[in-house]
């Protein structure tokens, strides 16, 4: 059993990762994705969508052997009606056919980054997460790490001049040994 610990890493412990070696389940109640824009290129926007399913599995040597994680396009929440019904449609994230946001394959790198592939809406681009605390309380992982997406980049160019391309994106998600 892993002794509980809270890290703040700047490197990643290939060796310390090891005790946690397994296949982890991400509980999607105890996580969550929140991000913060920009609209007129001033104006903070901030908001989340929901956390549907993932799971995370950790080789014997402590490497990254695989990563994925879903959330809900549909559940888009800004806490202003308006503007999250527009950005759930069409122009935007088009919830209604892609329901769902998806980051595949990743690899942990020794600066403590994170890179996987995000998909949007039909479209993969490649995402660098950086690692910024790591809790273990028993069979309990919590990974917070935050990232800069671009969002034109992932397909989503909805009102070009009025909304920021850049959205910074903040994880906290809480793993569960399997099995």
């Amino acid at each position: 059993m892993p002794v509980d610990h809270t890290t703040r890493p700047s490197t990643v412990d290939a060796t310390a990762l090891a005790a946690l070696s397994g296949t982890w389940c991400l509980d999607p109640a105890g996580s969550a994705v929140e991000f913060t824009g920009r609209h007129f290129l001033v104006l903070p926007v901030r908001g989340s969508f929901p956390v549907r399913s993932g799971r995370a599995e950790l080789a014997a040597d402590g490497t990254l052997a695989h990563i994925e994680a879903t959330v809900g396009a549909s559940g888009f929440d800004s806490g202003n009606p308006q503007r999250d019904t527009a950005v759930r449609g069409p122009r935007f994230l088009d919830a209604g056919r892609f329901p769902e946001l998806r980051l595949t394959g990743g690899r942990l790198d020794a600066d403590a980054s994170l890179t996987g592939r995000l998909e949007v809406k039909g479209r993969t681009t490649a995402a660098t997460f950086t690692v910024e605390e790591l809790t273990v309380r028993g069979e309990r992982v919590t990974v917070r790490a935050a990232a800069r997406i671009d969002r034109h980049a992932c397909g989503v160019g909805g009102l070009r001049g009025l909304v920021g391309a850049e959205l910074r994106v903040r994880v906290r998600a809480v793993f569960v040994r399997e099995g």
